[in-house]
């Protein structure tokens, strides 16, 4: 598997993994705000919520091998992820739209896309991602899906346009009940969609690959 090699990207996800790594009471008080209340996206706006060292190692291979240049993601959160597509598509000669709906991550994001070297490639969106990312002219390489997971079936149906033969998407959290629209509908279309489960650690995730 490759391994990022620029100091200053390790150096910053060290950092930034390191951080998430004590992120478990931040989760647990966001957590506990939906116990008497559907769970909004601010209950965790001071959480990492971020994939995992070998998820983002993963991905960062798999953008590399496949060439992947137009790269989108929802749900940017600190930037953990952000970082490890970033990576890949700066050696790819590409670059990556990212959508937060929160100002406050947003804000974080931003400086640890500086600290990172990798602002440059970065084209970090902030409001609500149906509408953030409504306007994508370019065809879709790589989509990640790592936001609230009630969004990830409109998301899907708004992007499709922009799907051609290869498209790639990963989709983290895929073990959580309220995927389940989301997954039932790309199940439902095998002749478009080719998916399989990659991981069932840490809410699981999905990778699809769309059939012209």
């Amino acid at each position: 598997m490759r391994k990022i090699k620029d100091f200053k990207i390790q150096q910053t996800l060290n950092r930034l993994h390191n951080d998430s790594s004590r992120d478990m009471g931040k989760i647990l008080r966001g957590l506990s705000k939906g116990i008497f209340r559907k769970l909004r996206p601010e209950d965790m706006k001071d959480a990492y919520i971020a994939i995992s060292r070998k998820q983002g190692e993963f991905l960062y291979d798999l953008l590399v091998e496949r060439q992947a240049k137009n790269i989108v993601e929802f749900g940017t959160s600190f930037g953990i992820s952000t970082i490890y597509l970033a990576a890949a598509a700066k050696e790819n000669g590409g670059k990556v739209i990212t959508t937060e709906l929160l100002a406050e991550k947003c804000a974080v994001a931003q400086h640890n896309f500086e600290e990172a070297g990798l602002s440059e490639v970065i084209d970090l969106r902030e409001g609500d991602a149906l509408k953030t990312l409504q306007n994508l002219e370019d065809s879709i390489d790589f989509l990640l899906m790592d936001g609230w997971n009630d969004l990830y079936l409109p998301l899907l149906k708004q992007l499709e346009p922009l799907f051609k033969d290869g498209t790639i998407i990963y989709t983290d959290n895929a073990s959580f009940k309220s995927a389940k629209p989301y997954l039932d509908y790309i199940y439902s279309r095998p002749e478009k969609y080719r998916s399989q489960r990659v991981a069932d650690d840490k809410g699981g995730s999905e990778l699809t690959t769309v059939a012209a």
